[in-house]
Formats: structure tokens, sequence, C-alpha cells
């Protein structure tokens, strides 16, 4: 996978060809252009940057951005003892996928779903067979972020362990999948929700449903940026783009939302294991 520094150093380039100024004299130093191209790229890195830290400060502002997980965390998600008797049948069983998860990516997307699953799972009572599965992965991506992220008080509050995260991955030359484990999480959580509405949208408030939408929208504009220097995040931003429809406001204009690009949705969690 490219670094995103050296492609935007192509684009510099080329943005540098396109404007097309002066000819420089033919005694003029060799080093003109080259100091010329090195502030051009810097100002592309910088704006690139600028919005990409604005959008996830945006971000880290809301509330509940994670609601199905948060709401089964703090009990707000009820299940009768009938409801607990039908085992949900939409969440990925670790055995049948880990022998297949040959890249970082696919790697930090199993962790983010088995993060999300097992919180399900966990409400209906059934084995926790992700941990093991979880640890496994952590320690095979080798990645300061996610052993901070397991390894956090849980006192901390979720915006601080983004922000932590966020800088980290940042450090560590590892913001791609900083972003790969952002959108995964939005795909997880919707596909989750569209799996079983009745019992996880009665958790739900209507700041809640506005908080999933704005977090969709944040993400699929960031991704645009994205998608021009990561092939893998290009792929990534096809995936999401039929989302972008969601602008629900209340909980009744989620679930009507969720019916209408449900086949979406669908396509999106299948496309994070290929």
């Amino acid at each position: 996978m490219k670094k995103i520094a050296l492609v935007l150093a192509a684009v510099a380039a080329l943005a540098m060809t396109a404007c097309g100024g002066k000819k420089a004299a033919q005694n003029e130093s060799a080093e003109a252009p080259q100091s010329q191209e090195s502030f051009q790229e810097q100002q592309i890195k910088m704006g690139m940057k600028v919005h990409l830290d604005s959008l996830t400060n945006a971000w880290l502002r809301i509330e509940k951005p994670m609601a199905v997980t948060y709401n089964a965390q703090e009990g707000k998600v009820k299940l009768s003892d009938a409801q607990k008797k039908v085992l949900p049948d939409y969440l990925v069983n670790p055995d049948e996928v880990m022998g297949s998860l040959e890249s970082l990516s696919l790697k930090y997307r199993a962790m983010v779903v088995f993060d999300m699953d097992k919180e399900v799972a966990k409400l209906y009572g059934m084995n926790d067979v992700y941990t093991p599965a979880i640890n496994k992965l952590a320690a095979e991506v080798d990645d300061p972020a996610v052993k901070y992220l397991y390894n956090v008080d849980e006192k901390v509050t979720y915006q601080e362990r983004m922000n932590k995260v966020y800088s980290l991955e940042e450090e560590n030359g590892r913001a791609n999948y900083f972003w790969e484990a952002a959108a995964t999480s939005i795909i997880e959580q919707l596909y989750i929700l569209g799996r079983n509405q009745e019992v996880f949208l009665a958790s739900f408030t209507d700041q809640d449903a506005e908080d999933i939408t704005f977090y969709v929208s944040l993400l699929v504009d960031a991704y645009a940026d994205l998608a021009e220097y990561n092939s893998e995040l290009a792929r990534l931003y096809n995936v999401i783009l039929p989302l972008q429809v969601l602008n629900a406001i209340t909980v009744d204009e989620l679930r009507t939302q969720l019916n209408q690009i449900d086949a979406d949705i669908a396509n999106a969690r299948k496309a994070l294991f290929m």
C-alpha cells in the first residue's frame, strides 16, 4: 500500500504543471523549481490535514456515535426472555474468518467487527468467542494505538480515547487504518440495527439517530479526500458512498431509511471481509 505522503508529492508536481507558470531563465538555478515543488507539496499536505482534523474533531464531539454498543454496555437494550431464545444469526463467527485475514486491513476491520459483535452476543448470553480472536489479532498488528485502546481505563471517555488513538495512529504512520476502522464501525453498527430493529432501535433516542447519520456524513466527506491517495481507502469509499443518503434526525426516520438501503448496508458489511 503506497504511503499517502508519496502520492501527495506526485499530485503536487502535477498541480504545478497544470498551473503553468513562467518558464525559468536558462541561467536560473535548478534548485528553484525543486524548492517551489516542496512548498506546493507542503500546502497540499497541510490543506488535507486541516480538513481531516476538522472532520475528526467534529466526529469526536458527537456524544454517542456508537449508540448500538454504547446502549448495550449501559444496559439500555432490554431483551425479553422470549427474545433471548432467538439467537442472532447475523454475527460474524471468528472461527470462520480468522484463517482468511491475511492483510493488515482485514485484521483491523475484523477487530472492530468482533468488538461490536461481542457486545451483541453478550446480550443473548452467548459464549464469548470474540475476546481470544481480538487478542490474537491485536498481537499480530502490533499497533500502539490498539494496545492503548484495549488497556485504557474505563473512566476515560469515548472522545478522549478516540482522540488519543487518532494521535497515535498519525505518529506511527497508520492513519489509514484509523479511517478503515471508522468506516468498519459505522457499517457494522448499521448492519446490526438493520438486522434487529425491534431490539436495538427501541433503546435509541432521536439524538442517537441524528448522531449516527451525522457520523456517516462526516465519514463520507473524509473519504472523498482519502480515496485519492490510497487504493484500499478508495475501495472503501465506494462501499460507504451509498450510505450518504442517511440524514435521519428521528428514530422513525432512521427506521425508514435503514429499510430503504438495507441491501446497500448488507453489501457494505460483506465487502469488509473481501
